[in-house]
């Protein structure tokens, strides 16, 4: 059975309002939801992983969008988690410009598969300008929940 993108992003993964506009802020803030629910073993451990696949590449793909991802043995199942930021996150975007909307994806190391098959899902989601705008645009978790099921 193919995985559900509104199966990995349940409305406490999802942050409406980022209060920052800093890059590794940002992924903290999006780590902490995990570290709430206790789904990750080790913050530090993940969050290294996220900043050594920024340095290698940035994952602000353009548009507004960032996709921050990393597959590490301090998570145990895949997840997600979703960020709007009004104000606009410096991420050092493919385009020079500013992301409104990061998706962290977090999976266990031995995922290489599902967590790129997923990756390829969201992006072909967010290359459509419409659902960008609705996602930005959505009052509440629940409707960004049902966003994403309709697409399904």
């Amino acid at each position: 059975m193919e995985m559900r993108i509104v199966d990995l992003l349940p409305p406490e993964h999802i942050i409406l309002d980022l209060p920052t506009q800093d890059k590794v802020e940002a992924i903290k803030g999006m780590i902490g939801v995990l570290e709430e629910g206790r789904e990750i073993t080790d913050r530090n451990t993940f969050f290294n992983c996220l900043m050594e696949r920024e340095q290698q590449e940035t994952t602000g793909i353009g548009d507004g969008v960032a996709l921050p991802h990393g597959r590490t043995d301090a998570v145990k199942d895949m997840l997600m988690v979703l960020a709007r930021s009004a104000k606009g996150v410096a991420f050092a975007a493919l385009d020079g410009k500013p992301v409104y909307l990061l998706i962290l994806i977090a999976a266990p190391r031995n995922e290489s598969t599902r967590m790129l098959k997923l990756l390829a899902r969201i992006s072909r989601l967010l290359s459509n300008t419409d659902f960008r705008q609705a996602l930005q645009t959505a009052a509440s978790k629940e409707e960004i929940g049902s966003l994403f099921s309709r697409q399904e």
